[in-house]
């Protein structure tokens, strides 16, 4: 397991030790360190010394933390005559245009013009990580390629979704996307993991998407405010009120893009129509909001990493309720 100690990490390795594997974990010892103490540690950086992948056998590589292609080369070196299958996680980010719904596996991948840069942004992402793929597909024969969506659930570190489980289950009024018919996507963690534990067993060949069906975010509040038993009472602004209140989209309202950005308009409708005849079965919404409610309301830390302060959401709130 190249990575392992994190959200999707976590729950691919509990399922797979519940499936009787032996895991072996390879990472930096930075996050996690008290995790699976029954495992096999390996410690080295991906940027730097993978020294420690010497010598072992795998019969699958589980590879959750390749950004870049030089680390996928870098890794690879030790495991290319070592494992039998290797699995990739990827990202729907790989695909250059969504300008609707129903992308599939063969839809356009994005592409780096010029040299391949150092740093991994907002902008690089997707393009590096086809180069991954792309590597991935180069050394290994045997190998599966997976496209999440949006990964949300208990441990999640982002917070995208968790912003709006945790904003709109205190009741009251705040503020929600200028249009609450557009469609959000998302795959639970635990049932992508349970998913992979299989296509690892199975040693199964292939590029998925891997994505519950998408529902209106307007769906998506009424199941968070049902499973916390609150009246839903939103805010929307329109366009220029965002504007000119400085309210980004992504950033301070998660899980929201522009319309306007129409290479973007896709991007919570793919077609994961592929995965689901592999085997991927996801759970109902309101088990992932209640889950993620219950986790999120029992953290140490309050402060939400990103939307909107709750400061900063009750002012806009009161000040654009209708009526106000």
């Amino acid at each position: 397991m190249l990575g392992g100690t994190e959200f999707l990490g976590v729950h691919l390795v509990e399922g797979l030790l519940a499936a009787g594997w032996e895991v072996t974990l390879f990472n930096r010892g930075l996050t996690g360190p008290d995790l699976f103490a029954s495992s096999v540690r390996l410690r080295g950086d991906r940027d730097g010394d993978v020294s420690a992948l010497a010598g072992g056998e795998w019969d699958v590589v589980f590879d959750l933390s390749a950004y870049h292609p030089d680390q996928v080369v870098r890794s690879a070196r030790y495991l290319v005559d070592r494992c039998r299958h290797y699995v990739l996680v990827s990202s729907v980010s790989v695909y250059a245009h969504l300008p609707g719904p129903g992308t599939t596996e063969d839809g356009v991948l994005a592409r780096i013009e010029g040299p391949v840069p150092r740093e991994v942004d907002g902008a690089s992402y997707g393009p590096l990580k086809v180069l991954c793929e792309e590597r991935v597909t180069e050394l290994f024969p045997s190998r599966t390629v997976v496209r999440p969506t949006v990964v949300v659930g208990p441990g999640d570190p982002s917070d995208r979704f968790t912003y709006w489980v945790r904003r709109l289950a205190e009741g009251g009024a705040h503020v929600v996307p200028p249009d609450m018919t557009r469609p959000v996507q998302h795959i639970d963690a635990r049932d992508l993991a349970a998913w992979m534990v299989g296509l690892g067993a199975g040693r199964v060949n292939g590029v998925f998407n891997a994505a519950a069906e998408p529902v209106p975010f307007g769906d998506l509040a009424q199941v968070i405010a049902d499973v916390a038993g609150v009246d839903l009472r939103p805010v929307q602004l329109t366009g220029e009120q965002m504007t000119v209140e400085g309210v980004r989209p992504w950033a301070d309202l998660p899980l929201w893009l522009p319309p306007e950005d129409v290479d973007m308009r896709g991007f919570f409708q793919v077609d994961a129509s592929r995965a689901v005849h592999a085997g991927l079965r996801v759970r109902p919404l309101a088990d992932t909001v209640r889950d993620t409610l219950e986790w999120a309301r029992g953290r140490d830390d309050d402060e939400l990493r990103t939307g909107l302060s709750r400061e900063r959401d009750q002012d806009l709130a009161a000040r654009y309720a209708p009526g106000s």
